[in-house]
C-alpha cells in the first residue's frame, strides 16, 4: 500500500528534528545548577565546603572561640576563600600576637588560615589558606537574585560545636526598621553557626548567618553586602592595617547615619507639659510608657524612649553604633518634697551610654556643666564625651537636662550616642535642644 511508504517518508524528518532538540535541551540543561531534590541531598552536596573557624589561644593552643566558614569561589577570578563573620574572628584580628586561627574540615583535618578583609559594618570576613583542603573540591557560589518573598532556604553551620547541620526556614526579606540591612529568616540559627551559609534550594548562598532572636526569629547579612565585601578585596588585594581600615569604616558609616538624622525634619509630639522628638527618621523607633492610671501611686511619671539599637560589633567587650534619647516627667502627690527630690534623683541617675566598652577601649568622660534657661525654666545640662583609644576621631557622648517646676514636678531629657565625630556630637545637640521644649 502506497500510502504507509509515504506516511514513513514524511516522520521520518520529523523524527529526526525531534532528536535533534532533545539533544539541545539535555546540553542547555546539564549547563544549569542542579536544583537539589531534597534537604538532605542539598546537604550532603555542600558539607565538605563547610569548615569549623576556630580562634586558638597560642600559650595554651586551646579554642578560645568558634564558628562556621564556608568555602566561596569567586565568579570572576576563580579564586576560592573562606567566608565567616567578623565577630568570629575578631580576637584574632586584633590581637594576631594573642590568638591566630584555623580551620577544621568535615574529614577533622587541621587547617591553618588567615584574614584578607573585614566589614566590620556588616559583620563579615574573609580568609584565605594554600592548603588543598580549600584549594580544591567543592564550592558555594553566590545566587544571582534574592529569593522570593516566603521561599524556603537553608541555613547551614555549626550550633554549639555538635556537628553541621542544615536547618530549612523562611526567607521574609529585609528587616523592616533595621538601619544595617539584615534579612529577616524564620528558622534556628543557634551559636556556633554564626558564619554559615544560607542558601536556596540550588545551594547557591543567599545570606550569611548573624544572629538570633530566639524562637525562630534569626537574621542573616544579605549576599549584597557580601559581594560588595568581595569585590573591594578583588580590587584592593588584602587589607594591611586592620585597625586603620575598621576605623575608616566606622568614621564612614557613621557620618552617613548622622547626616541622615541631622537632615530629616525632626516632627515633635506633645508629652506633659511640654514637646519632645517623635520618631525623627525610619530607623529610629520610639516607645513609652505611664502609670497616669495607677491612684493609688505616690508620683505619676510618664517615659518616652527612641532609639537606632543596631550594634556594631568590634570585640566581645567593645561595641558601637547607637543612638538612644529618653524623656522623663514626674509628677508628685502627698508627699515631702525631699522625697520626691530623692526619687527623682534615682531615675536621673540611671543614664548611662547603652554600648559595652571597657577602659582599654575608651578614655574616661570628660563632663561639663552649666544652667540653661528656655521659657522662664531653668535646666542644669551635663554633657560628656569619651574618646576611643584605638579609632580616631570617634567618640561616646552622653546629654543630660534636667529641671525642677513649681511644687512637685520634675522633667528630664537625655540622648546617648555611640561612635560619632566631635562635629556630629555638637550638631545633634544643638538639634536636640531646639526640639525639646517645657512649659
Amino acid at each position: 500500500m502506497p500510502t504507509r511508504p509515504q506516511k514513513q517518508a514524511r516522520w521520518q524528518p520529523w523524527l529526526l528534528q525531534a532528536c535533534v532538540c532533545l539533544l539541545v535541551l539535555s546540553a542547555w540543561l546539564t549547563g544549569l545548577p542542579a536544583r537539589a531534590d531534597s534537604a538532605e541531598q542539598l546537604f550532603a552536596r555542600f558539607e565538605p565546603a563547610l569548615l569549623q573557624v576556630r580562634v586558638i589561644e597560642r600559650a595554651s593552643t586551646a579554642k578560645s572561640a568558634i564558628g562556621t566558614g564556608f568555602v566561596l569561589q569567586l565568579p570572576t577570578s576563580g579564586e576560592r576563600l573562606l567566608v565567616t563573620n567578623y565577630h568570629v574572628v575578631s580576637e584574632a584580628v586584633l590581637f594576631p600576637e594573642k590568638y591566630q586561627l584555623e580551620a577544621l574540615s568535615q574529614q577533622q583535618q587541621k587547617v591553618p588560615v588567615q584574614v584578607l578583609a573585614v566589614d566590620v559594618i556588616n559583620d563579615l570576613a574573609l580568609l584565605q589558606s594554600s592548603d588543598p583542603a580549600l584549594t580544591s573540591g567543592i564550592s558555594f557560589q553566590m545566587a544571582a537574585q534574592k529569593p522570593a518573598q516566603g521561599a524556603t532556604i537553608y541555613s547551614l553551620g555549626n550550633p554549639h560545636d555538635l556537628g553541621m547541620i542544615l536547618v530549612p526556614g523562611t526567607y521574609n526579606g529585609l528587616q523592616k526598621y533595621s538601619y544595617y540591612p539584615r534579612i529577616h529568616f524564620t528558622g534556628s540559627i543557634n551559636s556556633g553557626m554564626s558564619g554559615g551559609p544560607t542558601v536556596n534550594a540550588d545551594g547557591q548562598v543567599v545570606g550569611v548567618n548573624v544572629a538570633s532572636g530566639g524562637n525562630q526569629l534569626s537574621f542573616l547579612v544579605p549576599g549584597d553586602s557580601l559581594s560588595a565585601l568581595l569585590q573591594r578585596y578583588q580590587q584592593q588585594g588584602q587589607t594591611a592595617n586592620f585597625r586603620l581600615d575598621m576605623q575608616t569604616q566606622l568614621q564612614t558609616s557613621q557620618r552617613v547615619m548622622m547626616d541622615k538624622i541631622l537632615a530629616s525634619d525632626w516632627q515633635v509630639k506633645d508629652f506633659g507639659n511640654g514637646k519632645i522628638p517623635d520618631e525623627v527618621t525610619g530607623f529610629i523607633r520610639c516607645w513609652g510608657e505611664s502609670n497616669v492610671e495607677k491612684t493609688q501611686d505616690k508620683i505619676k511619671k510618664v517615659m518616652a524612649f527612641c532609639s537606632q539599637d543596631d550594634l556594631i560589633y568590634l570585640s566581645e567587650r567593645f561595641s558601637t553604633g547607637p543612638v538612644q534619647m529618653q524623656f522623663l516627667w514626674l509628677q508628685g502627690h502627698d508627699m515631702h518634697p525631699l522625697q520626691f527630690f530623692q526619687q527623682y534623683e534615682q531615675e536621673a541617675s540611671n543614664v548611662r551610654p547603652d554600648n559595652q566598652a571597657t577602659k582599654e577601649d575608651v578614655t574616661p568622660f570628660e563632663c561639663e556643666q552649666q544652667v540653661v534657661e528656655q521659657q522662664g525654666r531653668k535646666s542644669k545640662v551635663v554633657y560628656c564625651v569619651r574618646a576611643y583609644r584605638q579609632f580616631a576621631d570617634l567618640y561616646d557622648v552622653l546629654y543630660l537636662a534636667t529641671s525642677l517646676g513649681d511644687g512637685l514636678e520634675a522633667v528630664s531629657s537625655h540622648y546617648t550616642l555611640a561612635g560619632v565625630s566631635a562635629d556630629q556630637a555638637q550638631a545633634f545637640r544643638r538639634k536636640f535642644s531646639e526640639a525639646v521644649s517645657w512649659q
